[in-house]
């Protein structure tokens, strides 16, 4: 529902929908993480669509949930290990987004080719990687750290 928030087009879009799942990748795992990005998305497809609903993004989605808890979850996030982790997960984003999400929206759209797209999708995706980049280690010691706490007290 996040992503459907933030105005733009289906091709380029701006969103902080992936901060709930890094939330839930750390905490719970990549599973988990996974089925929360796939359920988020088919929900924000019914509730506020953004065009025609398109399996392909929600499967791109929910591999970014799995990379979010395969890179986070019961790992050592202690000083530096948070940032190279960001870093990681970051570049993944950034590869997932430019060739899988492209992919998935030239099969859906059509036009001159997929390396068109690739190309006009590269500055989204450098924006989202580096939102990644910004936001991870932000919300990991503002508020999973607290969870963290919270649930172990």
């Amino acid at each position: 529902v996040l992503n459907r928030i933030v105005p733009g087009t289906p091709v380029y879009h701006l969103t902080m929908d992936f901060l709930p799942i890094f939330v839930v990748a750390v905490l719970l795992g990549p599973i988990w993480a996974a089925v929360a990005y796939g359920i988020a998305d088919t929900i924000g497809s019914i509730l506020l669509p953004f065009g025609p609903y398109n399996p392909g993004i929600t499967i791109s989605l929910m591999i970014l949930g799995l990379i979010y808890g395969l890179v986070f979850y019961h790992k050592d996030l202690s000083g530096k290990n948070l940032i190279i982790r960001t870093v990681i997960a970051s570049i993944l984003t950034f590869l997932v987004k430019l060739f899988i999400t492209t992919f998935f929206l030239y099969l859906m759209f059509g036009g001159e080719g997929f390396l068109a797209y690739v190309v006009t999708r590269i500055p989204n995706c450098l924006a989202i990687a580096v939102a990644n980049l910004i936001l991870l280690p932000i919300v990991y010691k503002l508020l999973v750290e607290r969870i963290r706490i919270k649930t172990t007290v």
